[in-house]
């Protein structure tokens, strides 16, 4: 006898005639049990998105050195015609990203059809895996370190001293971000933060100030602590997409999950892209059916890199403490 308000075990043992004509309620959509927020990545996506056709790699070119011949002159005076260097190019190698999906017949034909079907498995399987895939980005992109095949790690390209794209920082400052060991925040923080966000601001002519910046969970909150009710202002559209945001000046703050512990990174949408292949842009390849198998499966793929034009033009600043 079923119990109104129980809840029942399926199976022979537990099933009786109403269980057995009676659909439970069943939700229509998954709960999240696993993936967390990737703000970075929607950044990317909407402020620094760059689509290139192809190519071998990505070749950006680089000033990094003044005119010499620039002077001022009267009448018959001799202008300088010296011959200028101060250009060169940063090359970027793609990266390649793949997830599969795969069904097998009986979940397609049999299992997940008709008025059974209350979720589709096979659209649920999908966005799955593209979740997955962009959460696995979000991840790479905030590693200490890049390693094998993977998107250059953003730490990586905001240092002082790690060669990327063929160009080594220590040998070419002009080349290095802009890096400030911190401290205590309530002690220098909010000084830090100024300093680093008018230090990269003077590193353009056009005056080009960091418009987004990501914390860690703990010095995102230093700073919202920091504040006066009146002072906390938000963007919008990053709080519409589900994201906790402040603003600093004329910069985005937010935090991400993965943002390496007690840093601050000061980010420029002019500075650095996040760069796509149009032909893999988070494709779905054909289902392709095993010879020996009754299933199919299909990839997701990505290929792209995280790119820098100008390093100077980005920063953090490490070590934060309460």
């Amino acid at each position: 006898m079923a119990v109104p308000g129980a809840t029942f075990t399926y199976g022979p043992s537990n099933v009786d005639a109403l269980l057995s004509t009676t659909l439970s309620a069943v939700r229509k959509k998954f709960a999240d049990n696993i993936f967390t927020k990737i703000p970075l990545l929607m950044w990317l996506k909407s402020k620094a998105k760059l689509s290139e056709d192809g190519g071998a790699s990505l070749v950006v070119p680089l000033m990094y050195g003044k005119n010499s011949t620039a002077k001022a002159y009267s009448g018959y005076g001799v202008i300088d015609t010296t011959p200028q260097e101060g250009l060169t190019a940063a090359q970027y190698l793609w990266c390649q990203y793949a997830t599969s999906v795969t069904i097998s017949g009986l979940e397609e034909r049999i299992q997940n059809v008709g008025d059974s079907a209350i979720i589709k498995i096979l659209e649920s399987k999908i966005k799955q895996a593209e979740m997955s895939l962009r959460d696995k980005l979000d991840i790479d992109m905030w590693a200490s370190a890049t390693t094998g095949t993977n998107v250059l790690a953003l730490p990586t390209i905001v240092d002082t001293t790690t060669s990327i794209a063929n160009v080594s920082k220590s040998s070419n400052s002009w080349w290095q971000a802009q890096v400030t060991a911190s401290g205590s925040f309530a002690a220098r923080g909010l000084a830090d933060m100024r300093g680093l966000y008018n230090n990269i601001t003077n590193q353009s002519l056009s005056g080009g100030a960091p418009d987004f910046i990501c914390a860690d969970q703990t010095a995102y909150q230093f700073y919202e602590a920091a504040l006066q009710p009146q002072q906390r202002f938000s963007d919008d559209k990053m709080a519409g997409a589900g994201f906790e945001n402040l603003r600093y000046k004329g910069a985005t703050m937010t935090y991400d999950p993965n943002t390496p512990a007690g840093s601050m990174f000061f980010l420029s949408s002019d500075a650095l892209k996040l760069v796509t292949s149009k032909g893999t842009n988070f494709i779905t390849t054909p289902f392709i059916k095993p010879e020996n198998q009754d299933a199919k499966v299909a990839q997701i793929l990505w290929a792209g890199q995280l790119a820098s034009d100008n390093n100077r033009r980005l920063g953090k600043l490490t070590g934060i403490t309460a």
